[in-house]
């Protein structure tokens, strides 16, 4: 790293890219771009963040949901990226339809 003149000592490093990057997010997206395709249920994803949901009106439509989440954990489980399931940024909504 430089600032102004003066640069820090060299280390090696063995995984992750560099923080502020250009090339680390685009990577990131290569990497995640599949994600999509392992679930049936809706999804959003913006830079690390990413959100699946459904509307249930039958338990089919839950069993679905329940089926993505087991499809993102073998993703998971595949490609050695574990997700953060802190339970402060999850979350289920629930409202009547009707």
């Amino acid at each position: 790293m430089r600032v102004r003149i003066s640069f820090s000592e060299w280390v090696e490093v063995l995984s992750g890219v560099s923080q502020g990057s250009v090339l680390g997010p685009l990577l990131f997206l290569l990497f995640v771009n599949d994600l999509s395709d392992w679930i049936s249920s809706n999804i959003r994803m913006f830079a690390d963040d990413t959100k699946i949901w459904c509307i249930i009106k039958e338990i089919d439509d839950g069993l679905m949901l329940q089926c993505d989440l087991h499809n993102l954990v073998k993703w998971s489980d595949k490609w050695l990226l574990k997700f953060n399931f802190k339970l402060k940024n999850a979350k289920l909504c629930i409202w009547d339809t009707n």
